[in-house]
């Protein structure tokens, strides 16, 4: 009898495991590693969530930035990190892009991570120089077409979700446009405020003030629907180009092998906090719209932009800097 009781209670332990492990997590502080410049959306989302992370689990939140390669080096720290709830990356898109960018990466978008939450995704802006004589998106293509190789697009620099952008539009009208490479979202803006370079692909709110002034004039937003921060501008997609979503978006992951009671607990935090009226202001003002909130979607999601932004740097023979 003892050694049939022993044998259950052996069998029984594996199962137990993971349960036993969610209760007793977090035991030390938390590290959520960025690798992007402090400063940055990025940055920004995971210091954001420093907070109510520790109220939500009585245990310090750090963030550190591990900055390289278009967010490489951060990921590969957080794929190689024990799957125990305590290291959490910051991810944005070129964790689905980079693979197909660049053929040495060491980690799989896939394989090596847990998904936890899609914080939110930032649709980006076309916008033109004032001289030039277009007004929406089916004008811009109409002149492009009329003047190959002569018209120009800025981007903050090669691999980001700007380039993806321009490429995109490139390729689903048929266009002729040269990419302008620049190290940062001013730079490129600059250029194009001051009519270098005829357009570019840049987050609402760096646009907005230049919009208001006249500088710069909107064309169409690059999301699958319509911005919430600018919702009189029409996407893409409505302006003839069926199916066109390139945007960036930021989200947490975990290592591979996450328990699953442990990303449903930082899921449920993460989306509590981003529901306050402050996380929710701060999303709103920096024009970052949130509509999956689930692990699982977040999950897909990937996926689908390993598919999408992967066959767009096979076409547009996009590698990263």
């Amino acid at each position: 009898m003892r050694r049939r009781l022993l044998l259950g209670a052996l069998a029984a332990a594996p199962l137990a495991a993971p349960g036993a492990m969610a209760q007793d997590w977090p035991s030390r502080p938390i590290r959520i590693v960025v690798g992007f410049s402090p400063g940055g959306t990025a940055d920004a989302v995971g210091r954001r969530l420093q907070a109510p992370l520790q109220a939500a689990f009585g245990q310090s939140v750090v963030v550190e930035n591990r900055t390289g390669a278009s967010g490489a080096v951060a990921a590969v720290e957080v794929a190689r990190a024990a799957p125990d709830g305590h290291t959490l990356g910051v991810v944005v898109s070129t964790l689905a892009s980079l693979p197909a960018m660049r053929p040495d990466t060491q980690f799989d978008p896939v394989r090596d991570f847990t998904p936890v939450v899609l914080v939110g995704q930032l649709p980006l802006l076309l916008v033109v120089h004032p001289s030039v004589p277009a007004t929406d998106l089916a004008q811009l293509i109409a002149l492009a077409r009329r003047n190959p190789g002569r018209l120009n697009y800025a981007s903050p620099g090669s691999g980001l979700a700007h380039h993806f952008a321009g490429e995109m539009l490139k390729l689903r009208a048929g266009l002729d446009i040269a990419h302008v490479p620049y190290r940062g979202a001013a730079p490129a803006l600059a250029d194009v405020v001051s009519g270098q370079v005829q357009m570019t692909f840049a987050a609402p709110p760096a646009v907005a003030g230049f919009i208001q002034g006249g500088q710069v004039r909107p064309i169409a937003m690059t999301g699958a629907v319509r911005s919430q921060a600018m919702p009189e501008i029409p996407t893409v997609a409505e302006s003839g180009l069926e199916g066109f979503d390139v945007t960036e978006w930021y989200g947490i992951v975990g290592p591979a092998n996450l328990p699953p009671a442990v990303v449903g607990r930082l899921n449920q935090a993460i989306n509590a906090s981003l529901q306050t009226p402050e996380q929710a202001a701060w999303l709103r003002q920096n024009a970052v719209d949130r509509r999956l909130t689930s692990a699982a979607e977040f999950g897909a999601f990937i996926r689908t932009e390993i598919d999408k932004l992967g066959r767009i740097a096979r076409e547009a023979r996009i590698v990263a800097d």
